[in-house]
Order: structure tokens, then C-alpha cells, then sequence
């Protein structure tokens, strides 16, 4: 990353979207996609949402089984709303 500071996983969303597009691009042709998006699949959308929607990102990783820390979440306070 050179110089750059490195962003940790509360700063996923400050992230530029040129960025993670420019990312999302190099990954594409590293696996030799015909294209990024086509009808009904949209990797450079999936990656965009996931670094900058925190509330997306949670949802993402419950679908696929990504255990996350709960407090980071906020989540132990809406346990305790809740109750």
C-alpha cells in the first residue's frame, strides 16, 4: 500500500468507489471474466455494497456464515432493547 495509511474494518465504507471499481476491474480480468456485469450478476456492485453499506456487509456475512463480533455491530445493545 506504500505510503497510504491502512484502513481497518470500521473504515471499509471511506474507501473511494473509483478504488474499489479500479479493484474490482483488475480482479476480473485476473480470473478472466468475460465482463463484471451481465444480466443478473454484478461483481463490481456486490464489492461497492460490501465496503460501504456496514448494514449490507452484516448481511452479507450472515447469508455466507462469516461469524462477526457482535459489539462491533451493535448488536448486543439491540439484544438488550429486546429483552
Amino acid at each position: 500500500m506504500g505510503s497510504s495509511p491502512l484502513i481497518h474494518k470500521n473504515e471499509l465504507h471511506l474507501i473511494d468507489k473509483a478504488k474499489i471499481h479500479e479493484a474490482t476491474k483488475k480482479m476480473t480480468e485476473s480470473l478472466a471474466l468475460a465482463a463484471g456485469s451481465t444480466e443478473g450478476f454484478d461483481i463490481y456492485k456486490v464489492v461497492e455494497v460490501y465496503f460501504t453499506d456496514p448494514n449490507m456487509r452484516h448481511e452479507i456475512n450472515r447469508l455466507i456464515g462469516i461469524v462477526e463480533d457482535p459489539v462491533y455491530y451493535g448488536e448486543q445493545e439491540q439484544i438488550a432493547e429486546e429483552k
